[in-house]
C-alpha cells in the first residue's frame, strides 16, 4: 500500500511538474503612468537644444537667384537603407569642431557652440546680407539620432527629424515595452562634452516628466532591462520545444516503476 501510495506521489510530481514548465513564465500587465489622474500640469522641462561641439549641422542657403548660393549647396543627407543603416551612415554636413565653430563659404567662422539652432541661423542670415540680400537661411541636426536596445519591440538606432523627443515618444517608435521589460528602471546613456552619464527613470511615476533626461538629446542610449521573468520564460520556452521527447521518457519511466512496484 504505502509503495502504491509513493508511486501516485511521483507521477503526480512527474507530471505537473511537466505541464508547468513547458508554458512560457507571464507576469501580470503593467500599466504605464497607471496613477496619472485627470489634470492640467505645465511644461516648464523642455529644454532649447543646444548646439555642442562635434555636432553635425545642415546649413541651407537659398535665393531668388540659386547660381549665387551654390558654394551651399554641397550637403548630402543621407542614405538609403533602414532607419538603423541611415542613423549609423555617414552624412554631409558642417561639422562643429573642438572650438565649437563651423567654417562656411563667404562669411568664415561661426561660433556655433552653446547656440539654439535659431540663434545660430540669425546670426548666418545676418552676416550674409552683404553678398546675398535676398538669402534665406535654414538649420538644422544632422546628427540627432536615438538608438533603444533591450526589451523593446524594435531595437535599434532612429534618426529624429524634429529637435524634440520624449523617452515615451522614443518607446513607442521602437514599438512600446515588450511584455519582459522593467519598466520602473529605464537606464539612459548620454555623452556630452566629453562626460559621460547614466540615468534611471521611472516609466510608471509621473515623476518621469521631471528629469532631466525626460527629452532625449542627439546621441542618446536607452536600455530597457528585462525583469527576471524572462529567464524563466526562456527556460520554458526551452522545454516547450523539447516537450514531444521529454513527455515520452516521463511515459516510459512511468511505466518502468509501475512494473517495479508489482
Amino acid at each position: 500500500m504505502n509503495q502504491k501510495y509513493l508511486l501516485k506521489v511521483i507521477l503526480s510530481a512527474l507530471t505537473i511538474g511537466a505541464l508547468t514548465s513547458c508554458g512560457s513564465v507571464k507576469h501580470s500587465e503593467m500599466l504605464m503612468l497607471q496613477d496619472v489622474q485627470n489634470r492640467i500640469a505645465a511644461i516648464n522641462n523642455a529644454p532649447a537644444l543646444k548646439i555642442q561641439t562635434d555636432d553635425i549641422l545642415s546649413i541651407q542657403v537659398s535665393s531668388r537667384n540659386p547660381e549665387t548660393v551654390t558654394a551651399f549647396q554641397l550637403q548630402k543627407q543621407g542614405s538609403e537603407g533602414s532607419s538603423g543603416e541611415r542613423a549609423l551612415g555617414q552624412q554631409e554636413g558642417y561639422r562643429v569642431d573642438e572650438s565649437g565653430k563651423v567654417y562656411l563659404p563667404f562669411i568664415g567662422e561661426v561660433q556655433a557652440a552653446g547656440k539654439t539652432v535659431m540663434e545660430l541661423r540669425q546670426e548666418i542670415s545676418t552676416k550674409l546680407i552683404a553678398f546675398f540680400p535676398d538669402a534665406t537661411v535654414q538649420v538644422r541636426f544632422l546628427n540627432f539620432r536615438v538608438t533603444l536596445i533591450g526589451e523593446v519591440a524594435r531595437p535599434n538606432a532612429y534618426i529624429i527629424p524634429n529637435e524634440q523627443l520624449n523617452i515615451l515618444e522614443a518607446i513607442g517608435m521602437a514599438g512600446d515595452f515588450t511584455p519582459y521589460a522593467r519598466r520602473n528602471s529605464v537606464m539612459v546613456m548620454r555623452e556630452r562634452n566629453h562626460q559621460r552619464e547614466f540615468v534611471r527613470v521611472n516609466t510608471q511615476d509621473t515623476t518621469l516628466f521631471k528629469s532631466p533626461v525626460f527629452y532625449l538629446k542627439p546621441n542618446d542610449i536607452v536600455y530597457v532591462e528585462p525583469l527576471k521573468a524572462k529567464q524563466y520564460a526562456t527556460q520554458g520556452d526551452f522545454l516547450s520545444r523539447y516537450s514531444p521527447i521529454f513527455f515520452p521518457l516521463v511515459t516510459l519511466a512511468t511505466f518502468v516503476l509501475g512494473l517495479s512496484v508489482r
